[in-house]
C-alpha cells in the first residue's frame, strides 16, 4: 500500500498546475491520469492571456510562451458574429493569448510537475475514494496491468474534469438543465484566420468556434443542442462538422478548401454544477469543481488559477491540520469566479434569442468602453497576483 501528502486525479491544467506548485513546496504528490501522454483532448485549444501569464507563474518563466516548444498562434482577441451583427474585442496592450494543441499543453505542464517532484502515473484509472468516516482517505485505482491499487493520502485533489470520478464518488455533483454537445476537429487550409478566437452564432442555438492553433492549422468546434447531437452523433462527424460550419454564411468560403485531420472528438453536456460541500481531505479544482457553457473560451485560465488558489491552503492544511484555509480556498475561488461567471451565462441566454442577441453584438459594438471591458474579463487579463506557496516541513 502507497501513501503520499497529497494525490492528484486527473493531469490537465488543474491537475498537472497543482502538482508542480505543491511538489516545488515540498509536498509528496502522486499525479494520476487514465490515459498515456500525450493525449487529444475535446476542447476550443485557446489560453486567453489569464492563462498565458499563470503558465509562467507556475511553471517560473516570465513569460509561459517563452517555454513552450512547440507551435503556437498568438491570438489578439475574440469576434463574435451571428450573420447581421458582430464586434471585436481585442486584449488591452502588451497582452495576448495563444492558440496551441491542448495534449501539447498538457504533457508540456505534466512534465513541469515531474520535474517539481511529483510522481506521476499514467494509464492509471480512479475508480472511488477511499472513505475513513466521513473523511477521504485515498482512492482504489486500477494499474495499467489492470490490478486494482489501494493509494492513501492526507489529501485527495479531484481535477479529472466534466466527468469527475473524485466529484461522482463524493456524491457533489449533477447535470444543469443546458443541454449541448460539441464535436471538435484540426482543420488544414482555412482562410483568412486573423489572431482572433471567432465564434459564429445561429439561430437556432448553433455556435461554431474557430481557433488558430499554430503551424498554419485551426481548431474549430460545432456545437449543437443536444437532441440534434444526439440525431448525428452515428454518422459520419468529420461530414457533419464541415458541412455544419460551411452552412453558416461567413465561413462557406473560408472552409471551401479545407481538410479535417486526425479524426473528430465529442463532448457535452456543457452544464456539470457542483453542490456546495464541506468534505474533510478532498479539494475540486478546474472543471471537477463545476461546469458551465465554455463559449467564453476561459476553462484553461480557471482550471490553472483555481491550482494557484488552493495551493497555498493546502500546504497550510497539511501542516495545520486545520481545515479552515481550504474552505477560505473556497469562498476566494467563487469571489475570484463571479464577474466571469455572470457573463457566462448572460452570452449563453441571450446567444439563444436572435434579436436580443443582435442587439446586444450592435450595443457593445458600438462603444469602445464596453468592448475595451469585455475583452479584459473574457481574457481574464492580468493584474499583479502574487500568490505565495509556503514550504511544506517534514514532519
Amino acid at each position: 500500500m502507497n501513501r503520499y501528502d497529497v494525490i492528484v486525479v486527473g493531469a490537465g491544467p488543474s491537475g498537472s498546475a497543482s502538482a508542480r506548485l505543491l511538489a516545488a513546496s515540498g509536498v509528496r504528490v502522486l499525479l494520476l491520469d487514465a490515459e498515456a501522454f500525450p493525449r487529444r483532448k475535446p476542447c476550443g485549444e485557446s489560453l486567453n492571456p489569464g492563462a498565458v501569464a499563470a503558465l509562467g507563474r507556475i511553471t517560473g518563466y516570465a513569460h509561459a510562451r517563452e517555454a513552450f516548444d512547440f507551435p503556437s498562434s498568438p491570438i489578439q482577441g475574440w469576434r463574435v458574429s451571428n450573420g447581421r451583427a458582430s464586434l471585436e474585442a481585442v486584449f488591452p496592450e502588451g497582452q495576448y493569448g495563444a492558440g496551441c494543441r491542448r495534449e501539447q499543453v498538457d504533457h508540456w505542464l505534466a512534465e513541469q510537475a515531474g520535474r517539481a517532484g511529483a510522481a506521476f502515473e499514467q494509464r492509471t484509472k480512479a475508480e472511488r475514494l477511499i472513505w475513513e468516516g466521513d473523511r477521504v482517505a485515498g482512492v482504489i485505482a486500477r494499474s495499467p496491468a489492470g490490478m486494482p491499487m489501494t493509494i492513501r493520502a492526507s489529501l485527495v485533489i479531484g481535477s479529472d474534469g466534466l466527468r469527475s470520478v473524485v466529484a461522482r464518488s463524493a456524491k457533489v455533483n449533477r447535470y444543469g438543465s443546458l443541454r449541448k454537445a460539441a464535436f471538435t476537429a484540426r482543420l488544414n487550409g482555412v482562410l483568412g484566420l486573423n489572431g482572433k478566437v471567432e465564434l459564429f452564432t445561429a439561430g437556432d442555438g448553433k455556435v461554431i468556434g474557430l481557433a488558430p492553433i499554430g503551424g498554419g492549422q485551426a481548431n474549430m468546434t460545432v456545437v449543437l443542442g443536444s437532441a440534434e447531437a444526439a440525431s448525428l452523433a452515428d454518422k459520419d462527424r468529420s461530414g457533419l462538422v464541415l458541412r455544419e460550419a460551411r452552412a453558416v454564411p461567413e465561413l462557406a468560403e473560408r472552409l471551401r478548401d479545407a481538410e479535417i485531420e486526425g479524426g473528430v472528438l465529442t463532448c457535452g453536456p456543457f452544464d456539470r454544477p457542483v453542490i456546495p460541500h464541506d468534505i474533510a481531505g478532498m479539494v475540486l479544482l478546474g472543471d471537477a469543481a463545476g461546469y458551465y457553457d465554455p463559449l467564453t473560451g476561459q476553462g484553461i485560465y480557471r482550471a490553472l488559477r483555481s491550482a494557484e488558489l488552493a495551493a497555498p491552503a493546502i500546504v497550510q492544511t497539511l501542516q495545520t491540520r486545520d481545515p479552515e484555509p481550504l474552505r477560505q480556498y473556497r469562498m476566494a475561488r467563487q469571489t475570484e469566479f463571479a464577474t466571469g461567471t455572470r457573463v457566462q451565462h448572460i452570452i449563453e441566454r441571450l446567444s439563444r434569442h436572435p434579436l436580443l442577441w443582435r442587439s446586444a453584438l450592435r450595443v457593445i459594438g458600438a462603444s469602445s468602453l464596453m468592448t475595451n471591458k469585455l475583452a479584459e474579463i473574457i481574457g481574464d487579463c492580468p493584474k499583479e497576483t502574487n500568490t505565495c506557496i509556503p514550504v511544506m516541513k517534514s514532519p
